[in-house]
């Protein structure tokens, strides 16, 4: 598995656009579909969130979403000196995006309600911790 592959593979099973690759990011903002963000730091923000990973980001891989990013006539040149074209890349990509959907999407879910949660609890006491608030708004 070529270097590009691992480190997307990395990014995925570990659900951190954080450990994405300067190599990746120029991949994703040139071969699939991406938009550059600006720079690297900008991308990594978009995605950063669990819900935008999974269903942006993941998305682009996925045959059946509309953000998917197909594999084009153009993308049958070799990739740099890996012995793979883009098109070889991309559609191992979309077999690691493919076998860990479901958890990540799962994961986005869990991650939103812990963060609701949180939110309901912080209100909760600000509401019925016993200080006097003025509601007159």
């Amino acid at each position: 598995m070529i270097s590009l592959v691992k480190n997307f593979k990395e990014v995925i099973e570990s659900r951190s656009i954080e450990k994405m690759n300067k190599e990746l990011y120029e991949f994703l903002t040139l071969y699939c579909g991406f938009i550059a963000h600006y720079d690297i730091n900008r991308f990594k923000a978009t995605y950063r969130n669990p819900r935008d990973f999974a269903e942006v980001f993941m998305r682009h891989f996925d045959r059946d979403h509309r953000y998917y990013n197909g594999i084009y006539p153009c993308h049958q040149s070799p990739y740099r000196d890996t012995g793979l074209t883009k098109a070889e890349i991309k559609t191992q990509f979309e077999a690691i995006v493919s076998l860990h959907m479901k958890e990540t999407s799962r994961w986005a879910g869990d991650e939103l309600r812990k963060e609701r949660y949180a939110l309901y609890l912080s209100l909760k006491r600000e509401f019925e911790g016993g200080e006097d608030h003025d509601c007159r708004f």
